[in-house]
């Protein structure tokens, strides 16, 4: 689970958390992060390595 276990841990839950967290959970600190969707994938996919 991501942004204290508000979603499941799934690439697409993920992606919508880093580019507009307030949407997902109002009130978290992390701003919008808009991303082209190709630094997107990247970030995603890097984040899913760090398990």
């Amino acid at each position: 689970m991501i942004a204290a276990e508000t979603l499941p841990n799934t690439a697409g839950a993920l992606a919508g958390w880093v580019v507009d967290p307030q949407r997902i959970k109002p009130g978290t600190q992390m701003s919008p992060n808009p991303l082209a969707p190709d630094d997107l994938q990247a970030v995603v996919a890097y984040l899913q390595s760090l398990h």
